[in-house]
This record gives structure tokens, C-alpha cells and sequence, in this order.
């Protein structure tokens, strides 16, 4: 099966080759250790989102009650702050700390717990387990710096589980525009939490705004889902005749693609011909 990656890959390192003596004793405590590392990140940006509404329901939540009573009051700053604050708030809380960040983070973490399993059994001593491919910086997030993205801990032998795996983990470094969209929707409803969380507000605002984030919450996922399946669904189900898929191929995968492609094109080309009339 092809192997998943995030959008156009510039190069690779090589998947083949037995790893030396010394890697096989040692890749196991490497694998651990990045398992470690990006669990824990997992959990810290799951912490972004619940912190700030702790934050601001625990340090002065008297404060922010008479700040935004007051803001609200007048029409002029209410409006701005629907106009600026709350799409701003939705950017942030939406796609990036709801969204991409875990999903930045999870699919790492669990690719390194299986590459721990796989760094024990015998039947994957003779092979490398994992690979890296780098990306364009415009096609890819991450974090600042110059020169491509490095996409690593991608499976060199990839099973049913590892490529359902390799998808949230495109997901999660490429921006995709139907996604960012989606996740839109789970900002406002973060926003709207605020008025739940922080004591203070009276019990209808309280009400309404659990309401509307939990209507904003399932509107999320439902488009998130639609999202989700339409990216990484068959060029012939999302209604595309010559789409490039979502999944890149290996360098010798790639060269038989092209010459499958160029056969077809040939023949499509000799039955034109075929078929037309002939001249005088």
C-alpha cells in the first residue's frame, strides 16, 4: 500500500538496508525516548485549551465578568469585538489548539510505541522500521525555521492500523482548507464556554452559551468528519477523473505510476486515432 505523507516530498532517506548490530541494541531506548517526548507533548496541548478556561475561572473571574459587561454595554465595542475578537479567538482555539497541535503530537506518539513493540520482535531485526521525508515549508506546519519540514517516524512497513495512523498525522502537519473550516465552529464554542465556566454570569448567559457551544461542538465534528473522509478518500469518490492522491509513493512506486499513466494516455491517444475518420 502506498505509503501516506503530507504533500509533496522534495527527498527521502533510504528505507532499506539491515541496521548495524549497535542500532538494533540501541533503536529501542531511541524509540522509547521519542514516545516519551511526543506523548507528553500530546498532553500539553490538550492542556492549552482546558487551562485557558481555567485560567480565567479560577485567577479573577470577577474581572473578567465586569470587563466584558462593560465592553458588551457599548454597541460600537460590541460589535468590534464579534468582528475582530471572536473570529480571532476562533482561528486560535479551532484548527490550531483544538485541532492541529494534538494532532501534531498523537500520531507521533502512537508510531513510536509501535516502532518500541516492533524494535523487540525478531521478525523486524533485518530492516529498518521508520523514515523520514522532508516537505516544503508552505506546504507543511511546523514549527519556525528555515529550509523544509522534516516528516519523520513514518512506517517503513506499513500495516492497516499505522496507515489510518499516517492520515491524522497528514492531517495534522498540512493545512487543508474544508478542515480549517470545520474546526471553526469549535473556537466560537470555546469562546462560548467562557460564559459557562467563569463565575459570575447570570444563569440565562450561562444557559445560552452552553447551548450554543454544544450546537457549535457537534457542528465541528460533523464537518470535521465530512472533512476528514472526503481528503483521504479515492480520487473516483470525490468525484475527480485525473486527481493527484492524497498518498505518495516510494521513488520505484512513483516511476510505475508514470509508466502506467503514460500507457494509458498512449492508448486512449491510439483509439483517437482509430476511431476518427480517415482523411483524404
Amino acid at each position: 500500500m502506498p505509503r501516506i505523507v503530507a504533500g509533496d516530498v522534495h527527498r527521502s532517506t533510504d528505507a532499506g538496508g539491515r541496521p548495524t548490530p549497535l542500532g538494533l541494541a540501541l533503536r529501542p531506548f531511541g524509540y522509547l525516548l521519542m514516545a516519551v517526548v511526543w506523548t507528553a507533548l500530546w498532553l500539553v496541548t490538550l492542556a492549552i485549551p482546558v487551562g485557558a478556561l481555567a485560567y480565567l475561572a479560577v485567577d479573577d473571574p470577577d474581572a473578567v465578568v465586569d470587563t466584558m459587561g462593560r465592553q458588551l454595554s457599548n454597541p460600537v465595542t460590541a460589535v468590534a469585538l464579534l468582528l475582530v475578537l471572536v473570529p480571532f479567538v476562533a482561528v486560535v482555539m479551532g484548527p490550531a489548539a483544538l485541532f492541529h497541535l494534538p494532532t501534531m503530537c498523537w500520531p507521533l506518539a502512537v508510531l513510536s510505541w509501535t516502532y518500541v513493540v516492533r524494535s523487540l520482535r525478531p521478525s523486524y531485526a533485518r530492516e529498518k522500521l521508520s523514515f523520514t521525508t522532508w516537505q516544503a515549508r508552505d506546504r507543511s506546519l511546523g514549527p519556525p525555521g528555515v529550509g523544509d519540514v522534516a516528516l519523520s517516524l513514518q512506517p517503513v512497513r506499513p500495516s492497516r492500523s499505522t496507515d489510518a495512523v499516517m492520515r491524522f498525522y497528514v492531517a495534522g502537519w498540512s493545512l487543508d482548507g474544508r478542515m480549517f473550516a470545520a474546526m471553526l465552529p469549535a473556537g466560537v464554542a470555546w469562546a462560548a464556554l467562557v460564559g459557562v465556566v467563569v463565575p459570575g454570569f447570570p444563569t440565562w448567559v450561562r444557559v445560552v452559551c452552553l447551548t450554543l457551544a454544544v450546537l457549535l461542538a457537534l457542528a465541528s465534528v460533523v464537518l470535521g468528519v465530512r472533512a476528514f473522509r472526503r481528503r483521504f478518500a479515492a480520487p473516483e469518490a470525490r468525484g475527480a477523473t485525473d486527481a493527484r492522491p492524497v498518498t505518495a509513493l516510494s521513488d520505484a512506486e512513483r516511476r510505475a505510476w508514470r509508466r502506467r499513466l503514460e500507457q494509458q494516455r498512449a492508448a486512449r491517444a491510439g483509439g483517437s486515432r482509430r476511431r476518427a475518420p480517415g482523411s483524404r
